[in-house]
């Protein structure tokens, strides 16, 4: 345990403090050819990254910047206040900020889980005598409420048979806060995102179910309607450029390995073994996945609107 004590803190500031390596230019006209995108520390800024670094947006004639946010929130508040054109973020945030009056529109997915690729997983604390999914009824599990951490949960949950009402779920919204919680034994199971579920494994946790060939956890790029109005151009090169750069990381992942370990957090642990996924070139999520992420909302009264799938997704752009 001593060993999770050592890099859980450094951790912590790791998953809070994000790279200075995002293009941060300053402010600019806001032009046709301009596009100011919020991006997080997380995988699925890669083909972004690869795409600015090497020159794809400037060959479209755009000035793309990457604006990184310390926090979700903060994304979701500069976008809501007309601060950016879009932002990463994940199907569940974008449906409540639409329902919520924000007017914006999912416009491709960046990442999701593949048949050997994980992104979500419910992992027990080291030691633990939970082996299977049914050991978990009536044990506490960490996750974040109204949130693609809880969605995974529950999905995972009942495709294995178990009703989501027989565990225990526990509010622990800060990832970092989860993941200690959980390595230190205070929490009997938690639901973390990949690549902490290597570092929790690495700490003697156990993974009992992850999202491997579910269409449940896709990550997202949403644009406002302002932005898909005035901007359409301007998109579809943005689009060209990002496909450029995700079929140039396909074809040889891990040759992106240092920008990707420049620009996320990933621990030192387990930096060694991890491995870059390969992306989704540019597409839309699929009715069905998107109707999941809605009726699973509704039943839990987090929306009141009634969201269609052509309100929710932009099509046009590639």
């Amino acid at each position: 345990m001593k060993k999770a004590r050592f890099f859980l803190p450094w951790l912590f500031l790791l998953l809070l403090l994000f790279p200075a390596g995002c293009s941060n230019r300053g402010p600019e006209a806001a032009t046709s050819t301009s596009l100011k995108l919020g991006v997080l520390s997380l995988e699925d800024i890669l083909p972004m990254v690869v795409a600015d670094e090497k020159g794809y947006f400037a060959a479209e004639g755009l000035q793309v910047e990457l604006i990184p946010f310390q926090s979700a929130v903060e994304s979701q508040s500069a976008i809501q206040s007309g601060q950016i054109d879009g932002m990463m973020t994940d199907m569940i945030v974008a449906a409540l900020l639409k329902d919520a009056g924000t007017d914006l529109k999912v416009t491709s997915v960046t990442l999701e889980a593949t048949g050997d690729r994980r992104r979500f997983a419910i992992v027990v604390a080291p030691g633990s005598d939970i082996t299977t999914l049914a050991d978990l009824k009536g044990k506490e599990v960490g996750i974040s409420f109204n949130s693609i951490i809880e969605y995974t949960t529950d999905i995972m949950l009942r495709r294995h048979g178990i009703d989501p009402g027989e565990v225990v779920k526990t509010a622990i919204p800060k990832i970092p806060v989860r993941l200690e919680m959980l390595i230190n034994n205070n929490i009997e199971a938690a639901n973390i995102p990949d690549p902490l579920i290597a570092f929790a494994e690495f700490n003697g946790c156990r993974t009992i179910v992850d999202d491997r060939g579910l269409s449940i956890s896709q990550a997202v790029l949403v644009m406002t309607d302002k932005t898909l109005a005035e901007k359409k151009e301007a998109l579809q090169g943005f689009y060209r450029a990002y496909a450029k750069a995700v079929q140039e990381i396909n074809s040889n992942p891990q040759a992106f390995k240092d920008t990707m370990v420049a620009h996320i957090s990933i621990p030192a642990p387990i930096v060694d073994a991890y491995q870059v996924p390969t992306f989704p070139e540019p597409k839309l999520p699929g009715e069905e996945e998107v109707a999941g992420v809605l009726n699973w909302l509704q039943e839990k009264g987090a929306i009141s609107r009634d969201i269609t799938y052509e309100d929710f997704v932009a099509r046009g752009l590639y």
